[in-house]
């Protein structure tokens, strides 16, 4: 019964260690993972993930679980000597109503339980189980090689290589025969420096070292595929000398994680598929530098309980690196059942630490591409090595629509996040590649094809390369998606068609600026015909550097509001978040609003951002921003191109290839418009930086509120008529009237909090917060959107009623 559970005991008892009180149910800080399920939940996967908030000092923990609160009965299971603040089970639950408690055992043998916490088992939960240890330890081969191509399937490979795989030989070929023989890079020197110039150094130690350790990589595979010795001599070459340097010297995991783990990532890897190339002192001397690399790994993991603690971009890298290395030699060192043990119920509980079961990720586009890489070698070696496909949890069937609706294939930056400037590249498109066999998604196909990228030239394009696979464009799909784990939503107008797609992503993320993300929540980027229009500006020279840090990472570098000259949110800080606090979609409209208060950690009392997005690629924006004193209030548009500013008219024109965007400003009343294409502190050299142009439409008077009201409409063959857009007159609504299609569209915002009044505006009366209404050529309307609403007439006819709240 749930055997993974009973293999987790390890020696010694579950007592605190002396002198440490007892406190459970700790509060979890801002980078803990909160408990779950929580109370009153109804988790989306069986069984749940049950985690918890680590106890200082407790080292085991004893875990229940029942169908009833005195945790009796048949129903009942107690699990003992749980090492980690994680536990997953290797056997559903039954549908129904379900209680968990963790506890702590005392050195008198008295166990101190949690609160308890009850949640909801569904009968349309996810079945996903986590795998027993043991029984995958079993199924791996004795042989080698056994990682990604296993021994039993070598042949077929090897022939495949001279059919179908030939291209992919042709290119690695031309990438390994021009490194043989060439001189390797030394053992580096320790990282040195302070503050933000310590991160260049240690740059520039990883470009150094990355690009021959991948060429290990390359060798060793080229070698299993084909055979050919030259290559794997190459690759044990390489070996030998990477694995000769101190693991415990300037490349250990502690002085400079970078090369630690590269260097594991690429030689476990190489060495699985050399291994007979090798005389067994070499076996030994290579596996003995492997072995204490790999303890340094699982030691980090544990020192930060990562299992509770895991938003930390590298350790996530870690996680799947140990549990490569885990699977190559799970026969060998008896260790490596621990590691393994507690990278599946880490994997199978609490990943990723950026998303959530939505597939979103907080990091941007470009972490996401390197992260999902990483972690989709550990997957995928599981996957064929044991034959447990982990991409069947939510998240990973998920994500590809993060790409797809956030970042599609013609996207000209990828915001929001590091790296953020650089369009999708081949890279995504191999990305996608590989989650389309995995999940048999025609949709991440069609991405994929759309990069004429193909599966690539690594070990993953070879076991997951499937030409069978037919792509589907998204066109099909709903035209707007929310993303609400990570704070994102898109609006569409024609989602797969590069030339006549206008969208909008708007962020207001519950993890705030940290790590890889900015402090930008509430803003919007649009793009329209494939090219930039509104853009999350700045540069990422490198990590920390004074431009990432004084620009990049901050709100003055978005599409978003500061305050008194560009004071904005604070940046670094997870409870400095957002939200997305409504969304919904129709064949008219779509409406989302953030809220972004906390994000200014008082300096805001309000900062509430509504979009509407007119069918098809109008969007209107309104900004609700109150201040605790009188500020000036500044709305930043960020461009790749110099805009051209109509101050009195209020206008704005952005320009970019042959798209166009109309920004037309409606309120406040009283706005200075000013323009620059100086970031400060600007990008460092190295490398020259495309200019990026800067707008504030900035308020005159300092206030301690104001509302903005802005239209922006992309257009290619023919701008808007100036009478397109109109102002509306209303004492407690910001409002507008859009011509558009032949349709007229009145889009109109409370002002003020009137929460249960009605209003009035010409023949629509409604209580809504946010509203929208689509009238045809006849004048009738036919469609509509609302935000907080209990009613809502036209003409006298009800439209809209919530059958419990509303009041006539």
């Amino acid at each position: 019964m749930i055997s993974t559970v009973a293999a987790l005991a390890l020696h010694g008892g579950l007592m605190l260690a002396a002198g440490e009180s007892i406190v459970l149910d700790r509060p979890p800080n801002d980078s803990q993972k909160p408990y779950h399920p929580s109370d009153a939940s109804e988790p989306t996967v069986n069984p749940p993930a049950f985690v918890w908030v680590p106890v200082r000092g407790a080292s085991k923990y004893v875990v229940q679980i029942a169908q009833n609160q005195r945790f009796s009965g048949n129903s009942a299971r107690t699990f003992k000597e749980v090492p980690w603040s994680v536990l997953v089970l290797d056997e559903p639950l039954k549908p129904g109503r379900w209680w968990w408690r963790y506890g702590v055992r005392k050195k008198t043998g008295k166990t101190v339980w949690s609160k308890t916490r009850r949640f909801e088992v569904s009968e349309s939960a996810q079945v996903f189980p986590a795998p027993d240890v043991q029984q995958l330890i079993g199924k791996i081969s004795r042989d080698r090689p056994r990682l990604f191509v296993v021994r039993a399937e070598l042949d077929r490979y090897r022939k495949q290589a001279k059919t179908e795989l030939k291209t992919t030989i042709r290119r690695l070929r031309s990438v390994c025969d021009t490194c043989i023989g060439e001189d390797l890079v030394p053992e580096p020197e320790y990282v040195k420096g302070k503050g933000t110039w310590r991160g260049r150094h240690y740059r520039d130690i990883f470009r150094r070292t990355r690009p021959p350790m991948d060429r290990m990589e390359n060798c060793g595979l080229l070698y299993v595929l084909t055979g050919e010795k030259k290559y794997g001599q190459e690759a044990r070459r390489r070996i030998l000398h990477f694995f000769s340097w101190d693991p415990k010297g300037s490349t250990s995991y502690r002085s400079n994680d970078e090369p630690a783990m590269w260097v594991m990532m690429r030689g476990t890897r190489a060495y699985d598929w050399t291994y007979d190339l090798f005389t067994p002192d070499e076996r030994k001397k290579v596996e003995a530098c492997m072995r204490i690399r790999a303890k340094q790994f699982y030691r980090h993991l544990r020192s930060r309980k990562f299992e509770s603690n895991p938003h930390a971009s590298h350790s996530n890298r870690t996680l799947g690196f140990l549990g490569e290395v885990a699977l190559s030699f799970a026969h060998e060192w008896p260790e490596a059942a621990e590691w393994l043990r507690y990278v599946t119920q880490v994997y199978w509980g609490i990943f990723p630490a950026w998303g959530a079961d939505d597939g979103g990720w907080q990091e941007g586009p470009g972490y996401w591409n390197a992260y999902m890489s990483f972690a989709l070698y550990f997957v995928v070696a599981l996957r064929q090595v044991t034959g447990h496909n982990l991409t069947d949890k939510p998240f990973f069937r998920n994500t590809p629509y993060y790409a797809i609706y956030t970042n599609p294939p013609y996207a000209g930056h990828s915001p929001f996040g590091d790296g953020q400037n650089g369009r999708p590249g081949r890279s995504r498109g191999n990305l996608l590649y590989w989650f389309s066999t995995l999940t048999r998604d025609p949709y991440a196909r069609w991405y994929a094809n759309a990069q004429k990228s193909g599966p690539g030239n690594n070990v993953l394009a070879v076991v997951l390369r499937d030409p069978t696979l037919k792509a589907k464009p998204p066109s099909d799909l709903p035209q707007a998606k929310v993303f609400p784990g990570v704070g994102l939503v898109a609006m569409h107008s024609k989602l797969g068609e590069a030339s006549n797609d206008a969208y909008l992503v708007m962020r207001s993320s519950p993890y705030g600026g940290i790590s890889h993300g900015h402090a930008n929540q509430n803003a919007f980027v649009v793009e329209a015909f494939g090219q930039p229009l509104a853009i999350a500006s700045g540069y990422y020279p490198w990590y920390g550097s004074p431009h990432h840090s004084g620009w990049t990472r901050q709100t003055k570098a978005a599409c978003s509001i500061t305050i008194d000259g560009g004071i904005g949110q604070v940046a670094r800080h997870r409870s400095a978040n957002g939200c997305i606090t409504h969304f919904a979609t129709g064949t008219a409209f779509d409406l989302a609003v953030g809220d972004a208060t906390p994000a200014y950690k008082g300096k805001l009392k309000r900062f509430l951002r509504k979009i509407v997005h007119v069918r098809p690629g109008v969007f209107v924006v309104f900004d609700d921003v109150v201040a605790p004193k009188p500020v000036t209030f500044e709305w930043w548009l960020h461009s790749m191109t110099e805009m051209k500013v109509n101050g009195p008219a209020r206008r704005v024109l952005v320009r970019k290839g042959d798209a166009r965007m109309d920004v037309r400003m409606l309120a406040p009343d009283k706005i200075c418009f000013a323009q620059t294409d100086q970031a400060l502190p600007p990008p460092e050299s190295g490398r020259t930086w495309p200019k990026q142009w800067h707008l504030t439409a900035s308020t005159v008077d300092k206030a301690p509120a104001t509302q903005f009201l802005t239209v922006l409409w992309p257009w290619k063959d023919q701008a808007p008529p100036d009478n397109a857009v109109r102002k509306l007159d209303h004492p407690s609504l910001l409002a507008c009237e859009i011509a558009l299609a032949g349709q007229r569209h009145v889009v109109a915002f409370k002002t003020a909090d009137q929460s249960g009044d009605h209003v009035t505006l010409g023949n629509i009366k409604t209580d809504a917060a946010a509203f929208a209404v689509r009238f045809d050529p006849t004048g009738k309307a036919t469609d509509y959107t609302i935000n907080d609403a209990r009613a809502l007439w036209v003409d006298g006819k009800k439209l809209f009623a919530s059958p419990k709240r509303c009041t006539q």
